[in-house]
């Protein structure tokens, strides 16, 4: 195994250096995830998960945020990690093309019972980031425009890595539980717009633990599970030697400083902030005034955004045609609009005049939306939107993260919690911290 592909990986992750920099960043990253699973704290299918949980019973070793309950290992992470991305409202990063830390977190508070300072707990969620942004390049594009959701099949593999750094396990030992992980990652787009797709958030985290709990056990399994023509990269990718290059690859910065976590001002999938940026600079349109509205994408960036014509708000978080008429007819983008409520006739009709295209010869990096509304008197009108906010070419600034965290969580915990997360990095134990978050 000398030259195995997963002990290197894993060798570059635990030779991470941390600079203060990585170290904020992950702070910020904390206190918006925390902020979005306050938000999706009452969630229907948060409150399914909860009764499932109490039905199969377990060790209390690991909270439910924000419910004052506690349940096994597992459950903590699945219910968590659903909580976080229940309402789409966490964040994303462009490398993952998914959502790290409602997947990385979950699976770190659940082993929060087993003590641990501040600095690494922050550490393994840098590593984490770090890890799935990684497998998910490496995995390339079309894994992702297959039809795979790489939140999950990402995600477990992250998670595992990420508790297996936070343990202090050596590498040799993270390679079996990472093997365990990858046996276990799996996740379909085809479940957006469903309770099925934060599902995938909760069921890569819990992957992540089980995987931990099974190495621990010493059940066996393969140390060099992203190898060869039978491993993971070459049954979800595109082979080993492509992954390698990948996974391995020298970079100065670490992912989560650059290009960074996006994070989000509005709960809908990221893929529709860059129409959502080029609606907003057209304003409001009356509907008698549009003869046809084109939407183009470039290269198949729209990949997510499944719905074209949705029936109700919560696939409409999947959908451009949605968000571009919310805008277009004036509303504007309002929390009450991604409920599982059916979709008025007016935002219909809107929609019905949209169509998609795809632009597939401009340079790798470049994205933008571009919406052209024809207009019945024959003229038309365009905007193109390239920076939404929140993306790494306009990002989220710390105080404005702080103000999403103010105006979300409430009750006689915020200020504590934001406290505490902002000085992570100085406490010696993190429990006190993770029994807050878990308070009712």
């Amino acid at each position: 195994m000398a030259d195995s592909l997963t002990l290197a990986f894993l060798d570059k992750l635990w030779r991470m250096p941390f600079s203060g920099e990585s170290l904020e960043k992950a702070k910020y990253g904390i206190l918006d995830y925390i902020a979005s699973a306050f938000a999706g704290r009452a969630d229907a299918g948060v409150m399914k998960l909860i009764r499932a949980a109490d039905e199969e019973g377990g060790r209390p070793l690991a909270p439910v945020l924000f419910h004052g309950c506690r349940v096994n290992r597992g459950q903590s992470a699945l219910i968590n990690g659903f909580m976080g991305h229940a309402l789409d409202y966490d964040d994303v990063h462009a490398e993952v093309r998914g959502h790290p830390s409602t997947v990385i977190l979950p699976a770190l508070i659940a082993l929060g019972d087993r003590g641990g300072d501040g600095r690494r707990f922050l550490e393994a969620y840098i590593v984490g980031v770090e890890a799935m942004a990684r497998i998910a390049l490496a995995l390339s594009n079309e894994h992702y425009e297959r039809g795979f959701h790489n939140t999950a099949t990402a995600g477990a593999l992250a998670a595992a890595i990420a508790g297996a750094h936070y343990l202090d396990w050596p590498a040799e030992r993270a390679a079996l539980a990472l093997g365990l992980a990858a046996t276990q990652a799996g996740g379909l787009r085809v479940h957006f717009g469903t309770e099925t797709k934060p599902l995938h958030a909760g069921l890569a985290a819990a992957a992540g633990i089980r995987s931990l709990l099974l190495a621990e056990a010493d059940v066996q399994g393969s140390r060099a599970s992203l190898d060869g023509r039978l491993g993971y990269f070459a049954v979800f990718g595109q082979g080993e030697e492509r992954a390698r290059a990948e996974l391995l690859r020298e970079d100065a910065v670490p992912r989560i400083v650059s290009p960074g976590l996006w994070h989000k001002l509005y709960p809908f999938c990221s893929a529709a902030y860059f129409g959502w940026h080029a609606a907003e600079q057209l304003g409001r349109i009356p509907l008698d005034r549009i003869e046809a509205i084109e939407i183009a994408f470039t290269g198949r960036s729209d990949a997510a955004l499944i719905h074209q014509r949705p029936l109700n708000g919560e696939e409409g978080r999947f959908s451009i045609e949605y968000i571009a008429a919310l805008i277009l007819s004036g509303r504007g983008i309002r929390a009450g609009d991604f409920q599982r409520v059916p979709i008025d006739g007016e935002i219909r009709a809107y929609m019905d005049r949209m169509r998609r295209t795809n632009v597939m010869d401009e340079p790798p990096g470049v994205r933008y939306t571009r919406i052209t509304v024809t207009l019945t008197d024959g003229g038309t009108v365009t905007a193109v939107g390239d920076r939404p906010k929140g993306s790494p070419g306009n990002p989220v600034t710390e105080a404005e993260l702080e103000r999403k965290f103010e105006e979300v969580v409430t009750g006689p915990n915020a200020a504590a919690i934001r406290e505490q997360v902002l000085r992570l990095d100085e406490a010696r134990d993190v429990r006190p911290f993770i029994g807050l978050l878990g308070e009712g």
